[in-house]
């Protein structure tokens, strides 16, 4: 019996040998095997001339190590790193991404982007204080309600011919300063593109003022002496040209920085709007009994006339901000809105009419992002409208309150701000809720 037991456990033992000790000893084997193999790394590409290279080819340099990373700076101080050596840091918003990626393409469309456009019934709105409720002294018109490009800083003139800026935003719009032209009714007021001088004019004087805002000084300027008043004046959206007329058949163009007179262009009937293009290179003429000049003020040219559709006796005309729409306004109420890329035609027809006033339109202003316009009537009372672009809707819910006669009315530089002024010697100022900046 032992020795059957033993012949059963000498089989035992040489079966675990086969199973387990050669699987052992073949792990070992690798294990050693792998301390005794020798790296050898090659660089995939050699160029003989760094051989042939001196080290002391930058002074100072004594070891090869050094030399390379001295010449790597002086190559990247002279090139820069080539974008295609430039390591990118992965961060949360490429893991983000990355994980969009793989969505698209396991999902197979497209992912719609979520943008906010302003509703076209009503117009969410808030009522700040006045804007010249601390001076309330430029007249009983208030006739020019300016913001500035880049502060919040508004200019206020009116019929007494005093100016005033204020600071708004806050409870209280603080007055900035306030200055009085003698003899004057201010008409119209721009600020430069930079914010730095403000132009003001008015229908009744043969000058016009520039008044800078650092030094807060203000300077009349003469007008050319064929030019007897500035009924129309006009700044460029650049701030190179000013286009004035005295309300007769010929327009003025001023260089704003010589003040000098650079054309006389001639229009075919009496002047009684004029806007310039969004770019500045053109010139929009409005006749009074509705023909519409373009003007190339490169070469001082007219490249294109046609008639304003239905036009029986011009008032006002406008142009967007991007340059795609230009709306009319007529002595019957009539406000016509076309595509400037329509007008080739030589009797263009409107992209839409709106026929929501009855007395003439005296003021028109696109917003700065080509969704408000907004029109104006200064001979009946509260007769303002805005309009949603491209719905062509009136906001039924303003005006809500009794402005009077709207005498103008200005947007923001980004529409989160509207001014209006009236009759009453009031400047009112309201906050746009769908624009969130200045």
């Amino acid at each position: 019996m032992k020795r059957k037991n033993s012949r059963l456990d000498e089989e035992e033992t040489r079966l675990s040998e086969l199973l387990f000790n050669k699987t052992r000893k073949f792990t070992e084997n690798i294990s050693e095997n792998k301390k005794d193999i020798d790296i050898d790394r090659k660089p995939a590409w050699i160029d003989d001339d760094d051989e042939k290279t001196p080290i002391n080819i930058i002074p100072q340099v004594k070891s090869e190590g050094l030399y390379v990373q001295k010449l790597k700076q002086k190559y990247e101080t002279l090139i820069g790193t080539p974008s295609w050596a430039k390591v990118k840091e992965k961060n949360d918003a490429d893991d983000k991404d990355d994980e969009d990626d793989k969505l698209l393409r396991t999902v197979g469309h497209l992912q719609k982007t979520k943008t906010k456009s302003l509703k076209k019934d009503v117009l969410e709105i808030k009522k700040f204080p006045k804007i010249n409720s601390e001076t309330s002294n430029e007249g009983p018109f208030i006739s020019s309600v300016e913001f500035h490009p880049n502060m919040s800083v508004v200019l206020v003139g009116g019929k007494a011919g005093i100016v005033s800026l204020f600071s708004i935003g806050g409870d209280v719009n603080s007055k900035l300063h306030s200055f009085k032209l003698k003899k004057w009714n201010v008409t119209t007021s721009q600020f430069s593109p930079d914010g730095s001088e403000a132009y003001i004019a008015s229908k009744l004087c043969h000058s016009y003022c520039v008044y800078n805002l650092a030094k807060a000084e203000p300077m009349l300027v003469q007008l050319p002496r064929i030019v007897k008043t500035a009924k129309i004046f006009k700044l460029s959206p650049d701030g190179k040209f000013i286009a004035t007329s005295d309300g007769f058949d010929e327009i003025y163009i001023i260089c704003a920085n010589s003040k000098e007179l650079l054309r006389a262009l001639k229009h075919n009937t009496n002047v009684e709007s004029v806007v310039f293009s969004n770019n500045s290179e053109n010139l929009y003429c409005y006749g009074i009994q509705g023909e519409i000049t373009v003007w190339d003020l490169s070469m001082f040219r007219s490249i294109k006339k046609f008639m304003d559709n239905g036009c029986i006796t011009a008032s006002k005309i406008a142009m967007s901000h991007c340059g795609q729409l230009l709306a009319t306004g007529s002595g019957e109420g009539i406000v016509n809105i076309y595509e400037t890329k329509n007008l080739a035609t030589q009797n263009p027809l409107p992209l839409k009419t709106i026929m929501n006033l009855t007395t003439k339109i005296t003021d028109l202003k696109f917003n700065s992002t080509t969704e408000i316009l907004s029109i104006t009537s200064s001979y009946f009372p509260n007769a303002l409208k805005l309009i949603h672009i491209p719905s062509y809707h009136v906001f039924c819910n303003f005006p809500k309150q009794n402005l009077y006669q709207v005498e103008t009315v200005s947007f923001s530089p980004n529409s989160g701000y509207m001014g209006i002024g009236n009759n009453k010697g009031c400047a009112y100022l309201y906050r746009l809720k769908h624009f969130k900046n200045y």
